[in-house]
């Protein structure tokens, strides 16, 4: 196992999280090339009706990828299940929480917009007595463990935030 490996595998065992940065894939999703239906509040079905199909086509790329690159070297087993895309943020997103009743015990989530302190949009993870908030750039990553101990909350904001959602069951 190579050392990014090891150190990816240390910060998801100990605080629950990792953070990447892949701003290449901005340049393969286009992502200002769509109009998003799935906003703060709606229900993120996915179905063919909220995402059109050459954005479906990129986001699976980058689903495959990710897996590939980050998953796989340190869960030989896992698989991939599906994603999600929206913009805002659901007031449910805004307390702490875990997301293991959707069936994945890891996700990524992929930042398309910056987001500040004076704008809102934060992600801040809690392992333990320790929080660690972050103001996602484009292009940041985070992969995100379900397992218990580890919680997640999103910041209430009023500009343009859209994150894609990567999920995979570990099989570990």
């Amino acid at each position: 196992m190579e050392q990014g490996s090891l150190t990816m595998i240390q910060d998801i065992l100990t605080k629950g999280y990792c953070k990447f940065s892949e701003p290449e894939i901005l340049n393969l999703v286009k992502l200002d090339e769509f109009k998003l239906l799935n906003t703060e509040e709606r229900q993120r079905d996915n179905g063919e009706k909220d995402v059109d199909s050459v954005l479906d086509e990129r986001l699976t790329i980058v689903a495959h990828y990710l897996h590939q690159k980050y998953v796989i070297p340190n869960y030989p087993d896992s698989e991939y299940t599906y994603y999600t895309v929206w913009d805002g943020v659901d007031k449910d997103n805004q307390g702490w929480h875990t997301d293991f009743m959707e069936g994945y015990d890891l996700f990524f989530l992929y930042y398309f917009d910056d987001s500040y302190q004076e704008t809102g949009g934060a992600i801040s993870f809690k392992y333990g007595d320790i929080v660690d908030d972050f103001y996602p750039q484009a292009g940041d990553l985070f992969l995100i463990s379900n397992k218990r101990g580890y919680w997640h909350k999103a910041e209430s904001t009023n500009i343009k935030r859209r994150v894609a959602s990567f999920n995979f069951i570990s099989h570990e």
